[in-house]
């Protein structure tokens, strides 16, 4: 008996940094007229930080404290699978082709739940079932999982189908929810990568949502194969994992991904010891004892390593727009509580326009300003002001460091404020250089020429 269709899915839509030198020329005659009380200052330096931006595509992120009433990633190697939330179950049809636990390519280590088509001609209508489910304390419940399949499944959808379908009587009626066969990836849509793992967010980016059973005390969600034919057999593969099943209840939960990311791909090998894109991600009661675990989804079928780092570096070996989630868990109370925000992370090739850096043409010390004109965000943006003495680069002596600091964001069309020390060893003409590197984007540099009277900073008009 087939389920009862609810709904289909969408079509989604992928939501997928000059440089001005001030030439010293003849001066002939400079006149100053300067009462100089010499000081002695103490270093300062100052940062100007942008305001940081929120999520793209619209933050997902569920309610504080919410609750995690199923989670399953099969790491107990059980088919089916037994846990805290109670046993599932297998209706099966064909039992030499069914669900089993596989190991050669799961998500989360060691284990996933998968079923592929062999050379047996016997029908396959293969049921993995969750135990019964209490709704009847809340109003909004989303379901998420990840998938994992091959090319011929993803290009053609013929000849597997996969549904989702939720009981609310014990498992005697079903009405399907959710169906693969509806999924499709961009406009035009093209087909998904093989064997690669994908959040069950598309494709709209919003988990797939159960509150049409909200209040139900009996609920089980049924996982579908469906195949009958033998053609390209050895192709038929479906997998499953991290399996959860959240709703909206109390507590002082919040994850944040930060971002949205974007990155100048070849930026990614400046990053020692490990290469790859930084995420800058935080959770809100991150004091609690113990810690909440975490987990970054980076988009490209792999996921973070550590359970409690929340500024994780991934490498990308393809450029492209990646959804990324960060998801946070406290296992000291029960049921365990949860939060899942995500965001993107794009990663482009063609080099974009360098920050332009200005300085002002009299300033007590040096002061400068960073631009970010392109179309990126520069962020962590690390800058450093060096200053020498000589006419010639190879007679320059004294060559220090005046000033350093790091920006956390300068937004695209925003500037940041920078200054040297107040007061610096030096007098007459001095050479500046001036460097301002981002994490994401290419660096910047200027070099200037200005006179220096104690501490008075002059830069002459070019």
């Amino acid at each position: 008996m087939y389920p009862q269709e609810l709904s289909k899915g969408g079509v989604p839509i992928l939501k997928e940094r000059g440089r001005k030198k001030n030439i010293l020329k003849n001066i002939s005659t400079l006149v100053i007229v300067f009462v100089l009380i010499c000081c002695s200052f103490s270093a300062l330096t100052m940062t100007t930080i942008g305001a940081s931006q929120k999520n793209s595509p619209e933050s997902q992120t569920l309610s504080m404290g919410d609750v995690l009433l199923l989670e399953e990633n099969f790491t107990d190697g059980n088919m089916p699978p037994t846990g805290n939330s109670g046993d599932w179950e297998l209706q099966q049809t064909n039992p030499d082709q069914t669900w089993f636990i596989d190991s050669t390519s799961a998500l989360s280590k060691p284990y996933c739940g998968t079923i592929r088509r062999g050379e047996s001609e016997a029908l396959q209508d293969e049921w993995l079932i969750t135990p019964s489910l209490n709704f009847g304390a809340y109003e909004k419940i989303n379901l998420t999982f990840h998938w994992y399949t091959c090319f011929y499944v993803t290009l053609y959808k013929r000849y597997v189908e996969f549904n989702i379908s939720v009981s609310t009587d014990g498992g005697a009626t079903w009405m399907k929810i959710w169906s693969f066969d509806n999924m499709t990836l961009g406009v035009p849509p093209v087909p998904f990568k093989d064997w690669t793992w994908y959040d069950s967010i598309y494709p709209n980016y919003k988990p797939i949502d159960l509150s049409a059973f909200a209040g139900e005390n009996d609920v089980k969600i049924a996982f579908q194969y469906y195949s009958n034919t033998t053609e390209s057999a050895e192709e038929q593969e479906f997998s499953i994992d991290d399996i959860e099943v959240i709703a909206k209840g109390i507590g002082g939960l919040e994850a944040d991904a930060g971002g949205p990311y974007n990155w100048y791909w070849p930026r990614q090998y400046d990053y020692w010891p490990t290469q790859g894109v930084r995420f800058h991600g935080s959770v809100n009661n991150s004091t609690m004892i113990p810690p909440p675990t975490t987990i970054w989804d980076f988009g490209d079928g792999n996921t973070s390593i550590f359970p409690y780092n929340v500024n994780p570096v991934h490498f990308y070996t393809n450029i492209g727009t990646y959804i990324v989630s960060l998801t946070a868990k406290d296992y000291s109370v029960t049921p365990p509580v949860i939060s899942v925000d995500y965001t993107t992370v794009t990663l482009f090739l063609t080099p974009p326009p360098t920050l332009d850096i200005e300085v002002e043409a009299m300033s007590i010390g040096i002061k400068a300003n960073i631009i970010n004109g392109g179309q990126y965000n520069a962020t962590y943006v690390d800058w450093t002001m060096n200053v020498s003495w000589g006419p010639f680069q190879i007679f320059r002596i004294f060559n220090k460091t005046v000033g350093n600091g790091t920006i956390e964001n300068i937004l695209v069309g925003s500037s940041a404020t920078i200054r040297s020390k107040l007061y610096f060893l030096g007098f007459g003409i001095i050479n500046i250089d001036i460097t301002a590197r981002p994490e994401n984007l290419p660096d910047s540099y200027d070099h200037f020429k200005a006179i220096k009277i104690g501490p008075l900073v002059v830069f002459p008009k070019t």
